[in-house]
């Protein structure tokens, strides 16, 4: 049996809290997808790469943190047709603050959850950390 060829395209995203602070990034003025808005990192899986792989590699690459306690969060969806995304959320920690910021991004904050609403965030972002923070699954 022929195998189907595969048309979804698996991002993820990463919640970093630190001392109760959450790593935000700004995505750049140029960038194809919410340009300049603030954003948690992450990226689109590679073919053939674990979750968390994937999610390691896109953490170092966008913020040069290594995480670890690493929990899932929620699922979500992007886009449709050849342009669907199926999204994967995570909490995670890091050991140290020093983030070294990739060219996709122009600024970091380590966020207090009361200044959350001072920026801005793609849609469904800030209700995804304001829950978190809700339920206090950000005190790591």
């Amino acid at each position: 049996m022929e195998k189907p060829e595969l048309t979804h395209a698996i991002a993820v995203k990463v919640q970093i809290w630190r001392d109760g602070k959450l790593l935000i990034i700004k995505r750049a003025p140029d960038d194809d997808y919410y340009a300049g808005y603030w954003d948690v990192p992450g990226g689109s899986l590679h073919k053939g790469e674990t979750i968390d792989d994937g999610l390691r590699r896109e953490t170092r690459e966008e913020t040069g943190l290594e995480v670890s306690r690493i929990r899932p969060l929620t699922t979500w969806s992007h886009g449709e047709g050849d342009e669907f995304e199926l999204g994967l959320s995570f909490l995670a920690t890091a050991d140290t603050d020093a983030v070294t910021l990739s060219d996709e991004h122009t600024e970091f904050a380590w966020a207090d959850p009361a200044s959350i609403s001072d920026y801005d965030f793609p849609p469904n972002l800030e209700k995804e950390i304001n829950w978190v923070i809700a339920k206090g699954w950000h005190r790591f």
